[in-house]
C-alpha cells in the first residue's frame, strides 16, 4: 500500500525547522547499530558522511535561531545539503532491506507504486568526459547511450551508479572498482582521498532503477588525479 506521501512530488521538508528535525540520520544509525544489523547494505563511511553534513547543518541552523548576520544566513543555506540526502536515499533507502514501513517512519516517499512499469535498466550510460579539477576532485560527464543529445536519466531509473577506484596503473577489472557514488545529474563531482594523489582514477557507470536493480556497465574510463 502506498504511504502517506505517495502522491507528493518530494519528501525533503521545505521549511528549515522541519528539515532540522528530519530523522533520516538517526533512524538509519539505529537500524545499522542493531545486533545483527538490519541494514548492513549501507557502508559505514557513507553514514559518517551524511552524519557530518547533518551536524554542520545543525550548528549553522542553531546559529541563526537568534540575532544573525548575513554571513550566518549564507552559511546556513550553504550547509543545507539536500543533494546529499537525496543521493543517500536514492542509493540505499529506495529498496530492500529497507521496507515501506521504514520509509513511512522517515517520511520518505514510496515511489515503487507500479512495479510492472519499472523494468531493469537495459541500456548503458556513456562516460563522455572526466575533468580533473584539482584538490583530488574529478568531474564526471555522462549520458545514456541512446540519448547522446540529452543528459536526462532514463525513465524508471533514479540515478547512475559510478563504480570507481584508483591506483598506480589504470584499473581494467570491474570487480576492482569497489568505491561507489550515485550520480543524479551530469556533471557530477567526485572527491577522492589524499592517498589518490598522483594515481590514476578509473571508473565505469551503470543505471540504477528505483528498486536498486542495475543495468549493464559502461566502458572503463581513466583520468589523472591532481592535488
Amino acid at each position: 500500500m502506498p504511504n502517506k506521501l505517495s502522491n507528493k512530488k518530494g519528501y525533503v521538508p521545505g521549511a528549515d525547522a522541519k528539515f532540522n528535525s528530519y530523522n533520516l540520520v538517526t533512524y538509519t544509525v539505529g537500524k545499522m547499530s542493531g545486533q545483527p544489523s538490519a541494514w548492513d547494505h549501507i557502508p559505514a563511511a557513507r553514514v559518517t558522511e551524511l552524519s557530518t553534513a547533518n551536524e554542520k547543518w545543525r550548528l549553522a541552523f542553531e546559529k541563526v535561531a537568534g540575532p544573525r548576520s548575513s554571513v550566518d544566513t549564507k552559511a546556513k543555506n550553504n550547509t543545507r545539503k539536500e543533494a546529499c540526502v537525496r543521493a543517500f536515499v536514492a542509493q540505499y533507502i529506495r529498496f530492500p532491506p529497507v521496507a515501506d514501513e521504514d520509509r513511512d517512519a522517515m517520511d520518505i516517499l514510496n515511489r515503487d507504486l507500479h512495479p510492472a512499469r519499472i523494468e531493469k535498466p537495459k541500456t548503458r550510460p556513456v562516460v563522455t568526459e572526466i575533468k580533473p579539477l584539482g584538490a583530488f576532485r574529478e568531474e564526471i560527464y555522462f549520458h545514456d547511450e541512446t540519448t547522446e543529445e540529452s543528459c536526462s536519466i532514463p525513465y524508471g531509473d533514479n540515478g547512475c551508479l559510478l563504480l570507481f577506484g584508483w591506483g598506480a596503473k589504470p584499473i581494467d577489472d570491474y570487480k576492482a572498482l569497489v568505491q561507489t557514488k550515485l550520480m543524479t545529474k551530469s556533471p557530477c563531482i567526485v572527491t577522492l582521498p589524499q592517498e589518490a594523489e598522483k594515481q590514476v582514477f578509473s571508473c565505469a557507470a551503470e543505471w540504477q532503477n528505483e528498486r536498486g536493480e542495475l543495468g549493464p556497465p559502461s566502458e572503463i574510463k581513466t583520468a589523472d588525479v591532481w592535488r
